[in-house]
């Protein structure tokens, strides 16, 4: 099978997998298996395809040093203000934190899990398909994972999901945007990673769908 038509199978198979993943993380004994097993699947196809730090860095795109590092941590720094401002202003609530705990140190390095795996991994993959479609698959991977999350008869709040949907994918968007056009996921990880903090940084704990 040619190349490209092997990575994006392999990224398909990941989506897929993450999303049954969140689906089924908070289900009981023994449903919540498959979410194990489709955790390990996506791990598998992820470790497969990276021996090497040099495989690291070309499948999740080259975190770039040099004389481009400062420029590219700005537009990351500004983008995830950005994109938390006007999320917040949407919610109706202060445009600026109005404390700051400890859950902002996970709810950051979930942001740059997540922009590893759909940003980095799963779009990088796609793109040996095509470039602005590893952008919209990625975004739709990301989006389905999250919705997942609210869309499972286990879900213990319900919410407007076509919301979150919506959300998700905008930013989504913008995030993979930054991520084809920079050819670097410290960017997007950035973003993402301060937009998580400056949204959440009010919780005392993990809400119920961190898993």
């Amino acid at each position: 099978m040619d190349r490209k038509y092997t990575s994006f199978f392999g990224a398909a198979v990941c989506s897929i997998a993450l999303l049954g993943f969140s689906w089924f993380i908070h289900y009981d004994f023994p449903a919540i298996l498959i979410s194990v097993a489709a955790l390990i699947l996506s791990a598998y196809i992820f470790s497969r395809n990276i021996l090497n730090f040099s495989d690291l860095r070309r499948k999740i795109g080259d975190f770039t040093t040099g004389k481009n590092y400062i420029p590219l941590c700005i537009g990351g720094i500004l983008s995830g203000i950005v994109t938390a401002l006007l999320y917040r202003w949407h919610l109706g609530i202060s445009l600026v934190p109005v404390s700051l705990n400890y859950f902002v140190i996970i709810a950051a390095l979930i942001g740059a899990m997540e922009e590893l795996v759909f940003r980095g991994f799963i779009q990088e993959q796609v793109k040996y398909l095509n470039g602005p479609f590893s952008v919209l698959f990625s975004t739709l991977s990301h989006t389905g994972y999250k919705c997942c999350l609210f869309l499972s008869p286990m879900a213990l709040y319900h919410i407007d999901v076509l919301n979150l949907a919506f959300w998700t994918f905008l930013f989504g968007l913008i995030f993979g945007s930054i991520k084809h056009i920079t050819k670097s996921i410290l960017p997007s990880l950035i973003a993402h990673a301060i937009f998580d903090i400056w949204v959440y940084s009010e919780l005392m704990k993990a809400p119920w769908w961190v898993w």
